[in-house]
């Protein structure tokens, strides 16, 4: 990972087959976000406010030494960015389009992610792509030692299709948790039973080697969750999530 750490991202562009686009880079001010096929809406443009959001979070946040409570505290300054109590009867495709920037040529180019703010329609591409940016934030920091990719694949559960999804994966050595590769779906909770009592908490997955690998060719994985990986006690109550959408072939 280390050798894309100073990659500029100017642009990203989601490929809409089984391959997914997997972004590492430090995002600039003003790079584009491509988050639907039709040109224009649901472009994201990273603005200066969002940066100044992301800059200000970070410089005021003092990491514990927990990666539940970090990745936790990361969701919570997601959804309080992009949620809030008053009320939106926009849809998503209208809140975009009602929020939009011209270029100098009077072309839609986009929607500024922090005209976005606590409209209360954000899904796992707009929560996934601030999530990436803080935790990329603490780690030029120093507040954060593991590094952030920014995955746009798929996700299928045991009641849904498989749909377009974004989420993070988080790399690093790290003894306290038995594994390098942890999955962050930054969208969805996921429910865990403790001494039977339900809880809701971040999503968080184990990968091994083979299944990263998998998963950055698009083959289907259905990873553990960390909190089983980490303790007995815990349980993952939840449907069961498979990201990536191609089937693994046999090599003969």
């Amino acid at each position: 990972m280390e050798e894309n750490q100073n990659v500029i991202v100017d642009h990203i562009i989601r490929n809409w087959d089984d391959t997914p686009t997997i972004i590492d880079g430090k995002i600039k001010e003003g790079c584009t976000f491509d988050n639907t096929l039709i040109e224009g809406w649901g472009t994201m443009i990273v603005d200066k406010d969002f940066v100044n959001f992301v800059d200000a979070s970070i410089s005021s946040y003092e990491p514990v030494n927990d990666l539940f409570q970090v990745l936790t505290d990361i969701q919570t300054m997601v959804v309080n960015y992009f949620y809030s109590n008053n009320q939106n009867d926009n849809s998503r495709a209208e809140t975009y389009d009602k929020n939009y920037v011209k270029d100098e040529d009077g072309m839609i180019i986009g929607t500024n992610i922090s005209s976005l703010r606590g409209k209360n329609i954000a899904e796992c591409s707009e929560k996934s792509l601030a999530g990436y940016m803080l935790l990329e934030k603490m780690r030029d920091t120093g507040k954060m030692k593991r590094k952030a990719e920014l995955f746009l694949s798929t996700l299928k559960t045991e009641t849904s299709s498989s749909e377009p999804h974004a989420f993070l994966v988080i790399n690093g050595n790290n003894s306290e948790y038995p594994t390098k590769h942890i999955l962050f779906d930054i969208n969805n909770i996921s429910k865990i039973s403790v001494d039977d009592k339900e809880y809701n908490t971040v999503g968080v997955f184990t990968l091994t080697d083979e299944e990263y690998d998998n998963l950055k060719e698009g083959i289907m994985v259905s990873p553990k969750s960390l909190y089983e990986v980490i303790s007995d006690e815990y349980k993952e109550i939840g449907e069961k999530r498979t990201f990536g959408s191609k089937e693994k072939t046999r090599t003969l």
